[in-house]
């Protein structure tokens, strides 16, 4: 998965950056504010390189088409000539990538496609995909596993508005090789209803909602278990709420703010 992985280096690197950074209190009580502070950042920083595809699987930034890096192995099985009506599968994907001596990484997994056409022309698709990622990079190992079930829906003649439904498993764990030695992990499972996305404005979820279950862990060894619910207000930005607490979201950059 050469071109999602390039892409996806700087925002792996932040990722990496931000779980190196947390910090632990004593104080019992700031613990409690600092640990769900802290889930909020990771949760949402987990969905945002998700759905853009940061971590493997589908973007939300395919639209109503196959994503270009998932389909670019020779797969086992694919219909017709040209990707988008009908299915395409692949069991067997395994991309290796490197970049000089500084990352390196290897994707395994499997995808299946199924198309939803009218007229010969996409208007949709379901998702079954599970896909790992594993690697290293200057001072740190990672492991990536996605899992997507989608439902994809055209809402209009060119696509432009679809709708998504379906599930998503996202996991990132990392495991730093400095002194002192430390790891991080982030599991999250998201279950998405009724988003309505907006192509032409940046992919802009405008409306849905989405539960999820969050289990977590800093290099600091502060860790988590949480679950909540997300609503998507449009203009970028989704509520975030979980222990009674409400985050806002910046869908563009995955800033959190407390509301």
């Amino acid at each position: 998965m050469k071109p999602n992985l390039r892409s996806a280096l700087p925002l792996l690197m932040a990722v990496a950056l931000f779980y190196s950074a947390c910090k632990k209190t004593e104080n019992a009580p700031a613990k409690t504010q600092t640990t769900a502070d802290e889930a909020s950042v990771a949760i949402a920083t987990n969905l945002v390189q998700s759905l853009s595809g940061a971590y493997g699987g589908a973007s939300i930034k395919d639209g109503v088409a196959a994503n270009t890096v998932l389909t670019s192995a020779a797969p086992k099985l694919k219909t017709q000539s040209a990707i988008g009506c009908g299915f395409y599968i692949d069991n067997s994907l395994d991309v290796k990538f490197n970049q000089g001596d500084t990352l390196k990484s290897e994707t395994i997994g499997s995808v299946n496609y199924t198309f939803f056409c009218s007229n010969n022309k996409t208007t949709g698709y379901n998702l079954a995909d599970s896909i790992a990622t594993a690697g290293k990079g200057p001072g740190y190992a990672f492991v990536f596993l996605v899992t997507q079930n989608y439902k994809v829906r055209g809402l209009n003649s060119n696509n432009s508005n679809f709708s998504l439904d379906g599930t998503l498993k996202s996991w990132a764990d990392f495991s730093y090789t400095n002194k002192p030695k430390s790891s991080t992990f982030v599991h999250n499972i998201y279950t998405f209803k009724g988003l309505y996305i907006h192509a032409d404005d940046n992919y802009d979820i405008t409306d849905g909602t989405a539960t999820f279950e969050s289990k977590g862990l800093s290099t600091k060894g502060i860790a988590w278990d949480y679950s909540g619910t997300i609503v998507y207000l449009g203009n970028h930005k989704a509520k975030m709420t979980f222990l009674s607490k409400v985050y806002l979201i910046d869908l563009l950059t995955g800033a959190v703010t407390p509301a």
